[in-house]
């Protein structure tokens, strides 16, 4: 169902560059203004430049981030920096990583995926998205005509598929291998061999895809690709995408949970209305002192019996059980939101009202602390349940989901022009 192809991808040229680990960066949606500059100042080369470029009070409609990641790709291909591959590949990656003491190794391949509409059930989505990223990615786009980073995709691998291939793979020497800031480390590895691309290429046919991460630039890839001539340009027509299967041991989803600032009474009012019309409240006690492993153990655990959610406010904190009985395609966070936050933050900007995090203790400690006036705690999200629900075409609130960890920009780049997508593979 889903179509891939191989592609010429784009890398950096390791006589130049010999530390390959200095030029990755983080997706432009987790960098803030310290991290960009940390970034420029860690290599002349560093993908920054091309992903996310700083902006200066006197850009104007000629010069600007966009023009300058233009002219700089144009300027590092010309100078060998960079270095179309010769051979249109899969590019396998394993990315090894640390979470709660463990070490986990997250496998998957990228890809140039073909950019369908979500109407043709081929490629999922199950976030809601906004427009400001999408202007932003679709500007860089426009200029550039490459793709820096990839989205991030899943897609159901019931005959563990991938560990096949990844057998074979790893028998050989990557080609591009490096350990970045926060201390995990990618290995890359191109696979040009026709039977083996051939066959990877016929599996995902069977199957669609599920967008992790990357909807506001698989949208802005999408909208450039109908806005393009195809005929002329074949590449527009694909996305960069890291391909992972959904049964992968290394694939590790993070809940966000919310935080509600800046209420009114009414709208603590309507919150709590709404907690006893449509909660059981479960009170284990005041928020200081919170015996927390306990408690989040049986939030847990509830969360997967009963769609429970944590609920902390500055004095006390407890476990709301839904009680309602649950639909087929309900989860914690979507009935936080349906019955809850959408109708008590009704015509009010999220934006003002809502924040995110991922740390169950950072929720905690920010409402004990003052900084936010609660926290809704979500429980463990499964991925089968967010895959159930996009099948049926029901979309999640923003920032559902958290895949951790991110994807860096810089293993692997695709243009449409060099990536020859519409080319056989021969």
């Amino acid at each position: 169902m889903a179509v891939i192809k191989p592609f010429r991808g784009i890398s950096y040229n390791r006589r130049l560059v010999k530390d390959p680990g200095t030029i990755i960066t983080p997706p432009y949606d987790v960098i803030g203004p310290e991290q960009q500059e940390e970034l420029y100042r860690k290599n002349p080369c560093n993908v920054i430049r091309l992903e996310y470029g700083k902006t200066y009070p006197q850009d104007s409609s000629t010069e600007n981030r966009y023009t300058r990641a233009a002219a700089t790709l144009r300027q590092w291909l010309d100078q060998g920096i960079l270095q179309p591959d010769q051979a249109r590949s899969y590019y396998f990656h394993e990315q090894s990583f640390q979470w709660q003491g463990q070490t986990l190794n997250r496998f998957g391949f990228f890809a140039a995926l073909k950019l369908e509409p979500y109407s043709s059930g081929l490629v999922l989505p199950h976030e809601l998205t906004m427009a400001g990223p999408k202007e932003d990615r679709y500007q860089l786009l426009k200029h550039t005509r490459a793709n820096f980073s990839p989205i991030f995709v899943l897609f159901p691998d019931p005959e563990r598929r991938l560990e096949t291939y990844r057998e074979i793979i790893l028998s050989s020497p990557p080609a591009f291998e490096a350990t970045d800031s926060l201390g995990q480390s990618h290995r890359l590895w191109a696979v040009s061999d026709p039977e083996l691309t051939a066959g990877i290429t016929a599996y995902l046919a069977e199957r669609p895809v599920l967008i992790a991460d990357g909807h506001h630039r698989y949208e802005t890839a999408f909208h450039y690709g109908r806005k393009t001539n195809l005929n002329r340009l074949p590449g527009a027509g694909y996305v960069l995408s890291a391909l992972i299967g959904t049964d992968d041991p290394g694939l590790l989803m993070l809940p966000a949970h919310r935080l509600v600032f800046n209420l009114g009474k009414s709208q603590h009012d309507q919150i709590e209305r709404l907690i006893n019309q449509e909660f059981q409240f479960l009170d284990r006690g005041q928020t200081g002192e919170l015996d927390r492993k306990a408690f989040l153990t049986e939030l847990d655990r509830l969360a997967r019996e009963s769609f429970a959610l944590g609920y902390i406010t500055p004095t006390r904190a407890g476990i709301l059980v839904p009680t309602r009985t649950p639909g087929d395609t309900d989860l914690p966070i979507t009935i936080l939101h349906e019955r809850l936050l959408n109708q008590a933050l009704a015509g009010y900007s999220s934006s003002r009202h809502l924040g995110y995090t991922h740390d169950n203790s950072e929720a905690i400690d920010t409402v004990r602390d003052g900084k936010a006036e609660a926290a809704f705690l979500i429980g463990s999200l499964p991925v089968g349940g967010i895959l159930e629900r996009a099948r049926r075409g029901l979309l999640m609130p923003q920032k559902s989901t958290y895949f951790y960890p991110k994807l860096p920009g810089g293993l692997i780049l695709y243009h449409m022009e060099l990536g020859r997508v519409d080319l056989p593979v021969l």
